[in-house]
């Protein structure tokens, strides 16, 4: 900017002493009887353009070039007319009217200034609002896809609980908490057993231990909020007056419930704060109310083959029926004939040990349900059955 004001300085000298040199040149007296006068018009031009501060600069000069000719061409006789209106009213009127015009010229480049200067303020704010307002629309856009997501979420985990294989009880509590583990990814996952005396042991465990491997119920506030409400998490902590031991306090909690008997809890041992939310709680419920019904069919019925019961038969496979309306979990369904003196026994060598038999000796009729079996799974033991030749298969199907 100094630099711009300087060159101006000298471009606006050398423009003076040009038109000092035309004048004494073609002796004009200063341009006294020129109208309009060389310096007015200049230093009116030099006003508008640059504003006071050059403008004083060059009236200087010219004042002094005018004044300066005068001398040159009047001689001595100049002081006898320079104090007469027609010499004096050219550095007056370069004076007057160019501070003025340089003034309002001021005035106006500095609102033009200022307006600029608001004008970069509320561009800069129009770009972070903007900028905000693509923060949003980005968070909103991810909640709705979050939303989306976790609308199908249930669906999902409903659609892995169907997918889950197995061959004994153990491996319902294996993949339970594999599911689980990696459905909400937590760090712990874990499923307790409750023994009649509200003793916790441990069942299965992944991810590296935080609870101790057995204790009382009472130890743990959220676990005993558990067992009476269905499912608590660390949250209720904050609300408690007693003092707690952390070392016994799971992040969240679900309880295995079937007709009344607590069979275990579900137990979150650890995970992220931030994946702590309604989402969770509903898939670790979901998998509370499938862990019992596949806990009873499972491992709560020790027999396996039931013979000329057929009330505890139809209640396990009420309770199968109940299992594929609630999680769509397949199974698949046998009855046979079978002849006399048929050694039942053999059939477990074609079945798994979650699967049942039910014998009607009186009828010699043979029922056979696998669970979480569909239409492949029961074509294989189909295939295997045509070996065993005392019984004749009458009806085979899969509800899947």
């Amino acid at each position: 900017m100094e630099r711009k004001t300087l060159y101006s300085f000298l471009e606006l000298s050398i423009i003076n002493l040009i038109i000092f040199i035309l004048d004494l040149l073609f002796k004009n007296y200063g341009y006294i009887t020129v109208n309009p006068n060389p310096y007015l018009i200049l230093n009116l031009y030099v006003a508008i353009r640059y504003g006071t501060n050059i403008f004083f600069a060059s009236a200087a000069l010219s004042t002094f070039f005018y004044f300066l000719s005068l001398h040159i061409q009047y001689g001595l006789n100049v002081y006898l007319i320079l104090f007469s209106w027609p010499v004096l009213k050219i550095p007056l009127f370069i004076l007057s009217l160019g501070f003025l015009i340089a003034f309002f010229r001021d005035n106006y480049v500095q609102t033009i200034n200022e307006q600029e200067e608001k004008i970069k303020i509320l561009s800069k704010k129009i770009e972070t609002l903007e900028d905000k307002i693509r923060k949003y629309e980005n968070l909103t856009n991810d909640l709705q896809n979050k939303l989306l997501l976790e609308n199908k979420g249930v669906s999902i985990f409903v659609d892995k609980l169907k997918d889950i294989e197995y061959n004994n009880p153990e491996d319902i509590f294996n993949e339970a908490v594999e599911l689980i583990y990696d459905f909400i990814e937590a760090k712990t996952v874990s499923i307790y057993t409750l023994s009649n005396n509200d003793f916790l042991r441990l069942k299965v465990r992944k991810g590296p231990q935080i609870l101790p491997n057995s204790f009382p119920l009472e130890k743990s506030k959220v676990l005993s909020t558990a067992k009476d409400l269905g499912f608590a998490s660390a949250s209720i902590l904050y609300l408690s007056n007693v003092d707690i031991d952390f070392s016994f306090e799971p992040a969240m909690a679900s309880k295995i419930e079937h007709t009344g008997k607590i069979l275990g809890f579900i137990v979150i041992e650890n995970i992220d704060p931030e994946k702590i939310n309604k989402n969770t709680e509903t898939y670790i419920k979901i998998l509370s109310d499938w862990l019992s019904n596949m806990l009873y069919v499972s491992s709560e019925l020790e027999e396996q083959i039931i013979k000329n019961d057929l009330e505890k038969f139809n209640f396990i496979f009420e309770k199968i029926e109940e299992r594929f309306e609630r999680f769509k979990i397949p199974y698949s369904f046998i009855k046979a004939k079978i002849k006399e003196n048929s050694d039942i026994e053999n059939i477990k060598k074609f079945i798994r040990e979650t699967d049942f038999v039910f014998v009607d000796e009186k009828n010699s009729e043979l029922k056979i349900v696998l669970t979480s079996c569909n239409s492949k799974g029961l074509k294989r033991v189909l295939d295997k059955l045509k070996d065993f030749k005392q019984i004749e298969i009458e009806e085979a199907y899969t509800k899947e």
